[in-house]
């Protein structure tokens, strides 16, 4: 699909943007340690298979999904208070698009005969790519641990409910998915596991009634989408002219200076982090992060006492429609042929 396309185009163009700007990157370590002293995270510690690393800076964004670093800080956060199922999700090749299933058969199937193969979600995508006899399948609920042993376990639960969904679709679909076979199970999702306590958690009355916050640092229409039965989940959808934000107060914990979290483990409830912890305003939260802690350090104050008018000035783009819009147009037309 042309949206799958376009992720990894921007994600290839993102990695050669922050190259050329200088900013070294370390890949594949793991945090072990943060030290904070005084409400300032000043270093923290990162393991890798070749050798640890220790990074200092004037400000930190955890954006890590599971707010590690907030909670290996040892300020306060959140976990669920029920279950909030990930995904397993997995690559099949060897379909024959011809015989695709239309609109809603493979959401009507998986709920007529989901039981039957053993699956918790009743219910799913297939996305499939044009001419290239692949698809990706969206069809698996599976936990979310965050003890190391029990997400492994996890994850290999969602490979044998992925394979069993293929089984179904086989059988259900033999002229699409007859010769389907994994081309490659991706890495789970996980959707909602732990999540910083902020100065401000975001609620489901403010996304539904689209609150403007005075500190707003992105904007987003995303419907409220919680998992958090195995079997299905909420889609709650909203009008056109819909939009809520988040506010810069969801993603600062109290008890630190120089940390911004952005991305899924921003403060909000249950329901309301489910519609905003989409890549959209996922980027944006993180542009806003990093605006916000550049201006504390700039002015040597507490990312909580930033002018919050400088940083509307630099975000104008995320938040505001019409500079969005006249943005994108200037885009379009330099991108097109002269």
């Amino acid at each position: 699909m042309t949206v799958f396309y376009h992720e990894v185009a921007l994600g290839r163009w993102l990695e050669q943007t922050v190259r050329s700007l200088g900013i070294r990157t370390v890949l594949g370590t793991v945090l072990q340690h943060v030290t904070l002293t005084g409400g300032h995270v000043d270093a923290i510690d990162l393991a890798s298979r070749y050798g640890n690393v220790q990074i200092h800076a004037d400000g930190f964004v955890d954006a890590s999904g599971d707010a590690a670093l907030t909670w290996q800080a040892g300020l306060p956060c959140w976990v669920p208070e029920r279950t909030i199922y990930g995904s397993q999700q997995v690559i099949v090749e060897n379909v024959d698009e011809k015989y695709k299933p239309g609109p809603g058969e493979i959401e009507a199937r998986l709920a007529a005969r989901g039981e039957e193969y053993g699956l918790l979600r009743r219910g799913g995508l297939a996305f499939f790519f044009p001419g290239r006899g692949t698809a990706v399948l969206n069809v698996t609920h599976i936990e979310a641990p965050l003890d190391p042993v029990a997400a492994s376990r996890a994850q290999f639960d969602g490979r044998d409910q992925a394979d069993q969904a293929i089984a179904l679709l086989k059988a259900e679909f033999p002229k699409a998915f007859g010769e389907a076979r994994v081309r490659a199970y991706g890495y789970p999702g996980r959707r909602q596991t732990r999540w910083i306590k902020g100065r401000h958690q975001l609620t489901t009355d403010e996304v539904r009634d689209g609150t403007r916050f005075d500190d707003a640092v992105a904007r987003t229409a995303w419907p409220i989408e919680l998992h958090d039965r195995s079997d299905g989940y909420v889609w709650e959808m909203f009008g056109p002219d819909h939009v809520h934000y988040v506010p810069l107060r969801a993603l600062t914990p109290p008890g630190a200076h120089n940390l911004v979290a952005a991305g899924r483990c921003v403060d909000g409830d249950a329901a309301a982090l489910s519609s905003v912890r989409v890549i959209g305003p996922c980027a944006a939260m993180g542009a806003g992060a990093a605006h916000a802690l550049d201006l504390a350090a700039r002015a040597r104050v507490s990312v909580h006492d930033i002018d919050v008018t400088q940083l509307h000035e630099r975000l104008a783009a995320n938040l505001d429609p019409q500079t969005s819009r006249a943005g994108e147009e200037s885009i379009r037309h330099r991108a097109s042929p002269e």
